[in-house]
């Protein structure tokens, strides 16, 4: 009896695992024929650090056609100047910006994977606008590494130097934090700025459920420009984390149902399943922050399984939270 409950709970596991590898394998596509045929990166950190700081005025002048969004500023008033110069000789943005350089190097370089990501952007969303790519450093700026505006996106490479990086740890980030601060981060971070700059759409989220198809319509997104990461970068949980949520998905379900949480409005209830943290509170110290991100999810994802016909943007525009839960037939095992 024991190893027939084994093997049903088996073959359930590897059912599921083949139903999300036939979703990706919808999204893993060559590329390599796609446009764009290369996106614009223009490192301004390079630029900037590489400058000639006796002849920095020159050099900023120069250079300004090309950095507008970092240097739209008056290049003759001295005072801007020595605001720059002293950004620039600043020695540990210096050695922010040499580690930088090293981390990022050869097969690191982003821009392979931009491309590449950018490409399939467009494939599914070829109305979209593509940003040029700036490259800067912040002096560690986390809780922004990546802004997206109208057309452009800078990115603090000074954010994505791993967690082994010291002096992450020295100015007190938590490790949660850190731990989402690799160089496998970067491109997750950009399409997470590009998603909700340019494809999100407007929604209000009045209940718990609205939010949590908000946030799994966003994930299921990075999922279809990334279809060769694993599951636990897209969301930002370590692989013990990953397995917690797997292991007790039902468990969370039967939570979700029970306590009528999905229809709930509650600020302290929201803060409980979105907010970023170590983990979740009233779980287990084993269970990681935004829980409701994570099932939200696993039933966009069950929802693209049910209606294969639908493509990623017609998912993504859907706003009937309600449609897409009934839709989804979502209802995991406890």
């Amino acid at each position: 009896m024991i190893y027939r409950n084994f093997l049903m709970i088996l073959m359930s596991l590897l059912f599921l695992a083949s139903c999300d590898s036939m979703v990706r394998s919808n999204f893993d596509f060559p590329t390599s024929d796609l446009p764009p045929k290369e996106i614009i990166v223009k490192n301004y950190g390079q630029a900037l650090f590489e400058a000639d700081t006796n002849r920095l005025q020159e050099t900023l002048k120069r250079i300004q056609p090309d950095f507008m969004p970092f240097l739209d500023a008056d290049l003759d008033d001295s005072a801007n100047i020595n605001r720059i110069r002293s950004f620039v000789t600043d020695t540990l943005l210096r050695r922010l910006y040499k580690v930088s350089t090293v981390t990022f190097s050869g097969i690191n370089d982003p821009r392979n994977s931009m491309t590449d990501a950018f490409r399939r952007y467009h494939k599914h969303f070829p109305e979209a606008p593509i940003p040029e790519i700036y490259l800067y450093i912040s002096g560690v700026q986390f809780e922004a590494p990546v802004m997206v505006s109208e057309n452009a996106a800078a990115i603090a490479l000074d954010c994505y130097l791993g967690i082994d990086f010291p002096y992450y740890r020295q100015l007190g980030i938590p490790f949660y934090r850190i731990s989402r601060m690799t160089p496998g981060h970067l491109i997750n971070d950009l399409f997470g700025g590009v998603y909700e700059a340019y494809v999100e759409p407007e929604q209000q989220t009045k209940t718990i459920l609205d939010e949590m198809i908000k946030a799994g319509k966003r994930l299921y997104f990075l999922e279809a420009m990334q279809p060769d990461t694993d599951d636990q970068l897209i969301i930002g949980y370590t692989s013990e984390q990953l397995e917690w949520v797997n292991q007790h998905e039902g468990e969370l379900w039967a939570f979700f149902v029970g306590e009528q949480v999905l229809y709930s409005s509650d600020f302290l209830m929201f803060r409980k399943l979105f907010g970023d943290g170590p983990f979740t509170q009233d779980f287990s110290e084993k269970a990681p922050a935004r829980l409701g991100e994570w099932v939200g999810w696993q039933i966009v994802r069950k929802y693209a399984r049910q209606h294969s016909g639908l493509s990623l943007s017609e998912i993504i525009a859907i706003t009937d939270s309600q449609s897409i839960l009934a839709g989804s037939k979502y209802k995991p095992k406890k």
